[in-house]
């Protein structure tokens, strides 16, 4: 069994395809998007909380709608609720306007409520809010512009874009060298009738599909090492979590994304096939399931879709033990999602695959 395992780590070492699409490919975007800058300001999310409902505060809501880089939602939160979103990162900014907003006697605050996330977007939204309660309240009298604003930061762990980006290349490497690698694969042996002459040979058939897997799960390890190797230690990422608990869902996703390998190797006639097949199905999800960018800024009915894909939960269960420092048992709705792919995925590839 050990030597059958080594045999299939030769071939795949000499197979340049495999290879490519297992290192150098994923190794090469992780450069592209650490050579450039995307920590940009960007636009972000906010709710206001009117608690004056007054012709002032009413000005304030008006003119809060002009800032080109808030999107903002005004009804249906409370500010608790808003309050831990901004904390878990689904929320950027909540504003709170204060009952006496209108009384420029009584010099209410407007709270101001964000994260450490992105410090250099939390600097001028705080400016220009602040700048827009002091123009606001000093045409009906003097002000002390420091006390018209308090702002409520929530201190939380450093993360940027490019740790986001880094585990999302790890699922998308991952993803990609498991599904096409295994699909030509099992193609050519097929082709070349090799799986046939595996059926009169004394090897038990399920020792050689089992060697297959354990290979390229090993694959998927040390290509999950090199990736995020080069993107801390070059490149600058940060990862606070458990690095044993990123293997152990590396390997799950892995197992998932082989199990679509052979499917598709089921249905192809042909190598060249095989490749183009997993690349249509590979390509949908590096863009939908939140590889670059968070799913929520998918248009119309996408986010719902992208919940279904298998590299959604892999990569949120690897952002939140990597980047959130969350243990992994934290993460069951996403592992319960994988092994439900495990399982159907399993099942389905029994069903079609072919000798022959």
């Amino acid at each position: 069994m050990i030597a059958l395992i080594l045999a299939n780590i030769k071939m795949m070492a000499r197979n340049r395809q495999a290879i490519f699409w297992a290192l150098f490919f994923p190794l090469m975007l992780v450069v592209v998007f650490g050579l450039f800058e995307v920590n940009g300001i960007g636009s972000a999310d906010a709710v206001v909380i009117d608690k004056s409902n007054s012709s002032k505060s009413e000005l304030l809501r008006d003119q809060l709608k002009e800032i080109e880089f808030l999107d903002l939602e005004f009804d249906g939160i409370e500010a608790g609720e808003a309050w831990d979103e901004v904390a878990e990162g689904d929320l950027g900014y909540l504003i709170i306007i204060p009952e006496l907003f209108d009384d420029v006697q009584a010099q209410a605050q407007v709270t101001l409520v964000y994260s450490t996330r992105n410090p250099d977007r939390n600097q001028l939204v705080d400016g220009t809010v602040r700048s827009l309660v002091s123009d606001l309240q000093s045409e009906t009298g003097p002000v002390v512009p420091s006390q018209l604003l308090m702002a409520d930061v929530i201190d939380v762990p450093e993360v940027d874009y490019f740790d986001n980006v880094l585990l999302g290349l790890l699922g998308l490497g991952i993803m990609m060298n498991s599904i096409i690698s295994i699909a030509v694969r099992i193609s050519t042996f097929r082709n070349q009738s090799i799986l046939k002459r595996l059926l009169v040979t004394p090897l038990p058939i399920w020792k050689f599909f089992a060697a297959e897997i354990i290979a390229h799960v090993l694959l998927a390890l040390v290509q999950a090492g090199i990736i995020l190797a080069l993107g801390v230690f070059v490149f600058g990422g940060h990862v606070h979590g458990n690095l044993l608990w990123v293997l152990v869902i590396t390997i799950l996703g892995s197992i998932v994304f082989l199990n679509i390998g052979f499917i598709l190797s089921a249905w192809a006639k042909s190598p060249a096939a095989a490749s183009g097949m997993g690349n249509a199905v590979a390509m949908p999800m590096m863009f939908l399931a939140g590889t670059f960018f968070s799913t929520a800024a998918l248009p119309w009915v996408l986010p719902e879709v992208a919940m279904v894909l298998p590299l959604t939960p892999m990569l949120a269960a690897l952002r939140d033990v990597a980047i959130e420092s969350a243990p992994i048992w934290d993460t069951w709705p996403y592992l319960a999602a994988l092994g439900a792919w495990v399982l159907v995925t399993g099942l389905g590839a029994v069903k079609v695959f072919k000798f022959g």
